[in-house]
């Protein structure tokens, strides 16, 4: 029942909203970490908050490196070995794919479907940013990007909803965690301020 709903659900998000800006857009969205100029802008930004950040703004991405650096490791040494599930692209018999109906842009991953490491990443640097924001209003702005990452996924035909849907639980597992363990700190810290 639950794989036929992830399924029906694939090929409506997969194939449902399919357009050629789309098309141009999801890849550029799904492998801005493969981009030279996004790494840079990303460490220059690093360096600055290690140089003149505060405290809290030193903690917050050091939480946030944290997060997301154990959250792929789970995501991609312990549970794509323990669950085994091929990608929707993924060839199994001379161009059949393991989902018929995928449509499939640029090239299929090799891993494990099962979960989503981009999804788990992105939902553990949205929840870790998300718990240090002040602003309200502006907080909830940080759960757009594991929004927008988890269906640039789907989209693109390298997962089923269900993955995406896990590596965010595991994402946010991941970042709650880490944020429930360095609290009393970052609550010390602010009443340093």
């Amino acid at each position: 029942m639950l794989l036929q709903i992830d399924r029906t659900l694939f090929h409506l998000l997969n194939r449902g909203a399919a357009n050629p800006f789309f098309d141009w857009l999801m890849p550029r969205i799904t492998n801005l970490h493969h981009q030279k100029i996004f790494l840079v802008m990303i460490a220059l930004i690093c360096i600055y908050i290690l140089a003149r950040g505060s405290r809290r703004t030193r903690l917050w991405l050091l939480c946030a490196l944290v997060a997301v650096g154990m959250s792929d490791s789970i995501a991609y040494r312990a549970v794509k070995k323990i669950v085994p599930r091929d990608r929707p692209c993924k060839v199994i018999l001379a161009g059949h794919m393991a989902f018929a109906d995928t449509r499939l842009i640029g090239e299929c991953p090799g891993s494990q479907s099962f979960p989503s490491n981009h999804a788990a990443n992105m939902a553990a640097l949205g929840v870790t940013c998300f718990a240090f924001t002040r602003r309200k209003y502006a907080r909830w702005l940080w759960l757009l990007i594991p929004l927008i990452i988890g269906y640039s996924r789907i989209y693109l035909g390298y997962h089923y909803p269900g993955d995406v849907l896990g590596g965010w639980c595991l994402g946010t597992i991941t970042a709650a965690a880490i944020y429930m363990l360095i609290r009393s700190r970052l609550c010390k810290i602010e009443a340093e301020s």
